[in-house]
């Protein structure tokens, strides 16, 4: 089986690629994200050690952790950022192994934001970037998460552009266009990656 990781800056369409594979063809997806997530809950593997770095201030009421306190402590000191990473990004790339080792698709599509800055090209087989007009990407998620063009940029300078990405990509989708466009490039890889598989 194949594992394809989905990457691509803030904003790209990495959740609506994956999504349309879903969809499209019913392959597997695993989200990175949503693992981190699960980490942090408050019976997650990583819950503890997070609240020992960050600080109790990061409980909500409910026993939950506080995202978005989190994000702006890690955006705020970068080696806090490098910190919670070590202890997250360990976690991740078991719970991906553990995943994919009870696929039996011919494929399933790993999405990682930062499978590049992260490091965690060993967790697969190729890499699939989804390409995106800075503008465009700006304009995305400044609507999606009701915040500024400059919060957007400056979330963006912290990540590998995506010329340095391209260094590492084995397949590429230009997400600037129409859905059809899109869905276009997808029924492509969905051929190539089908093939690769046999």
């Amino acid at each position: 089986m194949h594992r394809i990781g989905i990457t691509g800056g803030i904003g790209s369409g990495k959740t609506t690629v994956s999504d349309y594979f879903k969809s499209l063809y019913s392959i597997p997806i695993i989200d990175a994200d949503e693992i981190s997530k699960q980490l942090i809950e408050p019976n997650g593997d990583a819950y503890d050690d997070v609240i020992n770095l960050l600080g109790p201030d990061i409980i909500l009421n409910t026993g939950e952790l506080d995202r978005k306190l989190i994000r702006s402590k890690i955006f705020q000191t970068p080696t806090l950022r490098t910190s919670l990473e070590q202890i997250i990004h360990p976690k991740v790339k078991d719970a991906i192994s553990e995943k994919t080792n009870n696929i039996t698709a011919s494929y399933c599509i790993i999405v990682i934001p930062l499978l590049i800055e992260s490091n965690m090209q060993s967790t697969v087989d190729r890499i699939l970037l989804i390409q995106t007009d800075k503008k465009l990407q700006i304009s995305r998620v400044s609507v999606r998460d009701k915040c500024t063009h400059d919060h957007v940029e400056a979330i963006m300078n912290t990540q590998l552009s995506t010329t340095e990405k391209l260094i590492y990509a084995d397949d590429i989708i230009v997400n600037n266009g129409s859905k059809e466009s899109l869905i276009s490039q997808i029924e492509q890889l969905h051929k190539k990656y089908l093939a690769l598989s046999t």
